[in-house]
C-alpha cells in the first residue's frame, strides 16, 4: 500500500461522518476509474495488447497500491490459474461442474475468513471474488458450449460461446477490467472479447445501392457515463445522510424499543433504505465507468436509439415498488440474476425439460453460498422457496 494514499483517506474519514477509510477507498477508485476508462478507450483499437495491459496495471493499483490486498492477488490468481487449466485441459462433461465447485468452493474460504474476523468496515478480497465467481464459472460453461455446433446451443449459448482458448494476456484483461474488479457488473468473456476487437460496435447500413453493410462505429458515450456517475453521487450523498439519521445501534438499545410500534417500523424501514442506497450509489458509479469505456452498449433500439444497459445492475425504482418477490429480485443484482439463471438454474435442468421446483432450489442455494454463511441468507431463501413452492403447487 502507498502509505500516503491511506493516510489521506484516515484523514477525511473523520470528516465524513466517521464513514470507514476502505469504503471512502471504493468511492475514490470507482470515481478514478472514469478518467481511466476515459484513456482505455482512446488506446489504438488495432493494439489490444496494450488495453489488456493498461486494464490490468490498474487493477493492480487499486488492490495493492490503494488496498494493500497482496493475499487478495494471490487469491484471484489461484481461481483464475485454476479456472482457465480446468477449462482447457479437462474433457467431458463434467468439466463446468468441477470449475464451478473448485471456484466456487475457492470462495467459500474468503468467506469463512472474513466472517470470523468480523469487521465489516474493513474491505478485502471476498467483493472482489464473488464478481470473479461469476465471471470464471460462466468462462467454463463458455468454453464447453464451444465444443457444439450452434444447433444444440440456446441464442444466447451460441453468443457467449468460446470456440477456441482465449490467450493469457486477454484471459488476465478480461479477469482485472478495472471499471468492474470490486464490485461488478460481472459480464461473461464473448462480450470482454466483442469490447476488445470493438466487433460489439458494429452496425448493419444500408449504402447507396441498397446494400447492407457493416460500419464499425464505437458511440459517444460520455453523456451516459456522466449520468450514471452523476445518480451514483446522489445515491452516495443519500446513503451519507440516512446512516447519520437511522443507526443499527440505536436500533439495539433500550431508547428504541420506548417507541410504540408503528414508530418503530417506520425507523426500521428507513434504516433498512438507507442501506440500500449504498448499493444504488456504488452500482450505478461502476456502470458509468463501464459506459464510458464503451461496455455498457448494448446496441440500438426500435428506434435506433442507443442503448447503454449491457452491465445495467440496479432499477432502483422497479425494487422501491415492487408488487411481488419477482419483480423485486429483477430489479436487484442484476447481472447476479442473470449469472445465476443462466449458469445454474438453466444448466441444473435436464435437457428437454422445463426448470421446476429443484432447479429453483439449486438456485437459492447457490445465491445464498454465493453470499456467504451467514443464516439469515438462507433463512431468506427459504422463504422464497416456500413460496414457489406454493405457486408451482409441486416439488
Amino acid at each position: 500500500m502507498i502509505q500516503i494514499i491511506h493516510q489521506q483517506f484516515v484523514t477525511l474519514s473523520g470528516y465524513a461522518g466517521g464513514i470507514a477509510p476502505d469504503y471512502l477507498k471504493l468511492i475514490f477508485v470507482c470515481l478514478l476509474s472514469y478518467p481511466l476508462a476515459g484513456i482505455l478507450k482512446r488506446l489504438p483499437d488495432v493494439n489490444p495488447v496494450a488495453k489488456n495491459l493498461f486494464l490490468i496495471g490498474t487493477s493492480l493499483f487499486y488492490l495493492l497500491g490503494v488496498y494493500d490486498l497482496w493475499d487478495g492477488v494471490r487469491t484471484v490468481a489461484i481461481s483464475s490459474v485454476g479456472a482457465y487449466l480446468i477449462a482447457a485441459f479437462i474433457k467431458g462433461p463434467l468439466m463446468p461442474w468441477i470449475g464451478f465447485v473448485f471456484i466456487m468452493g475457492h470462495m467459500a474460504i474468503s468467506h469463512i475468513a472474513r466472517q470470523r474476523r468480523g469487521d465489516d468496515s474493513v474491505v478485502d478480497i471476498t467483493g472482489v471474488q464473488m464478481v470473479l465467481v461469476m465471471k470464471l464459472t460462466a468462462f467454463c460453461w463458455n468454453v464447453w458450449d464451444g465444443k457444439f455446433p450452434d444447433s444444440e446451443l440456446t441464442p444466447l449459448q451460441q453468443d457467449r460461446a468460446i470456440r477456441e482458448m482465449p490467450s493469457l494476456l486477454d484471459y488476465a484483461g478480461y479477469v482485472l477490467f478495472f471499471p468492474s474488479i470490486m464490485v461488478g457488473p460481472a459480464f461473461d468473456f464473448s462480450e470482454y472479447k466483442k469490447w476488445l476487437d470493438t466487433s460489439m460496435f458494429d452496425v448493419e447500413v444500408l449504402d447507396k445501392q441498397g446494400v447492407i453493410r457493416k460500419r464499425r462505429r464505437i458511440p459517444r458515450s460520455g453523456r451516459p457515463a456522466l449520468r450514471k456517475a452523476m445518480v451514483g453521487l446522489i445515491w452516495i450523498g443519500l446513503y451519507v445522510k440516512a446512516s447519520s439519521m437511522f443507526t443499527v445501534d440505536f436500533t439495539l438499545s433500550d431508547g428504541f424499543l420506548g417507541h410504540n410500534v408503528i414508530w418503530r417500523m417506520v425507523y426500521v424501514y428507513f434504516l433498512m433504505l438507507g442501506a440500500r442506497f449504498k448499493y444504488y450509489g456504488i452500482w450505478s458509479l461502476t456502470e458509468g465507468a463501464c459506459i464510458l469505456a464503451g461496455l455498457g452498449y448494448n446496441g440500438l433500439d426500435e428506434n435506433k436509439r442507443i442503448r447503454w444497459d449491457r452491465v445495467n445492475n440496479i432499477d432502483a425504482w422497479t425494487l422501491e415498488t415492487a408488487q411481488n418477490s419477482r419483480a423485486l429480485l429483477e430489479a436487484w443484482n442484476k447481472n447476479t440474476n442473470k449469472w445465476l439463471r443462466n449458469y445454474v438454474y438453466l444448466r441444473v435442468t435436464p435437457k428437454g425439460k422445463k426448470p421446476g421446483f429443484r432447479s429453483s432450489m439449486a438456485t437459492f442455494v447457490t445465491s445464498a453460498f454465493w453470499h456467504g454463511f451467514y443464516p439469515g441468507y438462507y433463512r431468506e431463501y427459504a422463504n422464497l422457496l416456500v413460496e414457489v413452492y406454493v405457486t408451482n403447487g409441486r416439488f
